[in-house]
């Protein structure tokens, strides 16, 4: 089991100069700042939250919402989609939407076929050739954390990032509290910079004692 949204607010107030009401909501709020932020950071592929869900294509429609349509929870990056049958699947090819005016402004006007690629652009979701039937699609997809609310809510992370967690919403509740709040943010996110850099190598270090050089920086 992971650490709950009552333990890990226990440990941001230790120490911590106040407990008002006012507090609890900037404590509250910083652990939910830095869980997101955490998640922003997705080359800690450790930390990635991933889901799969299935869909399926509509005869003739060629823009499907990411959510309305295909029914993608907290989506945070398409990682892959593939055409589902029983004879012949395929890993969808993705295209840059750019690419995709280029090469095919009015798409419309092609013959409809079984989708070979396909496209993304704000919350949407193109495929190319438009559909010409119901196809089973499977979609990989990376999610934003849920946001922490009950006592009993589990941080989205394991225990090795609690520390981590507890000092950064430490920090950044006092900003919210004094007027500082994007000087802590921007520290925050400093911090968890280093930290994707060292997971590319080993997080042995880091997490053996995380803060060290950190309090040294000005």
């Amino acid at each position: 089991m992971a650490t709950t949204f009552r333990e890990l607010k226990r440990r941001v107030f230790i120490g911590f100069p106040r407990t008002d009401g006012e507090a609890v909501l900037a404590v509250e709020q910083s652990i939910n700042d830095i869980i997101k932020l955490i998640s922003s950071l997705e080359d800690i592929s450790s930390q990635l939250l991933i889901d799969t869900t299935s869909a399926a294509t509509v005869i003739s429609q060629k823009t499907y919402h990411i959510s309305d349509d295909f029914v993608l929870i907290r989506c945070k990056d398409i990682h892959s989609m593939r055409l589902i049958d029983s004879s012949n699947s395929i890993k969808l090819r993705y295209v840059p939407h750019s690419d995709i005016d280029r090469i095919r402004p009015y798409p419309e006007s092609d013959t409809t076929g079984r989708p070979i690629w396909y496209t993304t652009f704000g919350d949407y979701i193109e495929l190319f050739p438009i559909p010409d039937a119901v196809y089973n699609i499977t979609i990989r997809y990376s999610q934003w954390p849920d946001v922490l609310d009950s006592e009993t809510d589990q941080s989205p992370y394991s225990y090795e990032w609690d520390h981590v967690i507890v000092f950064l919403a430490k920090d950044l509740a006092n900003a919210y509290l004094n007027g500082s709040y994007y000087s802590a943010a921007d520290r925050a996110y400093q911090f968890l910079s280093t930290a994707r850099r060292s997971s590319k190598n080993s997080d042995s270090l880091l997490f053996a004692n995380p803060f060290t050089q950190w309090h040294r920086k000005p």
